[in-house]
């Protein structure tokens, strides 16, 4: 786990989609849900995002929105590593593993990444070492690249 430090708040987060204690609390509560809710609360995560970008750090947090990115990407083709993650970091990971792909909220997932993980963007502020900061871009990379080519 890396040092974090990110608008008036210091904690320990990993530079992996499902690395941070906010995307393990979202994990919890996605697996909470029945399996053919969970795409729905990925949607409505999603959109949320989007509609609300001002709430940033006061309702939701770049971790969220990665972890949230991430377990859509898992879905498509070339999320296989990541579904290896999540098992992982996941007492159950059956528990969180969407029941179907979801290639319709490719577009949502990667405009929502692009808002906390674009160039300059919150996820990327705040990392303490230069290695930290190279690991967090290659997670935005790799996720960024699976969720545009399902785009394509």
């Amino acid at each position: 786990m890396a040092a974090y430090r990110g608008e008036g708040d210091v904690g320990t987060f990993g530079t992996g989609p499902f690395s941070s204690d906010g995307a393990l609390d979202f994990l919890d509560e996605l697996a909470e849900r029945p399996p053919q809710q969970r795409v729905e609360a990925l949607r409505h995560m999603l959109g949320y995002v989007l509609a609300n970008r001002g709430l940033l750090w006061r309702e939701y947090f770049p971790d969220q929105v990665v972890a949230t990115a991430a377990l859509v990407a898992t879905t498509l083709p070339g999320g296989e590593q990541l579904q290896h993650r999540l098992s992982q970091v996941s007492d159950e990971p059956s528990a969180v593993i969407l029941p179907e792909p979801v290639p319709d909220l490719a577009t949502s997932a990667l405009d929502a990444l692009h808002f906390v993980a674009g160039p300059g963007g919150p996820w990327h502020q705040g990392w303490t070492t230069e290695t930290d900061q190279a690991e967090a871009q290659q997670t935005i990379d790799g996720l960024t690249a699976i969720l545009e080519a399902a785009n394509s």
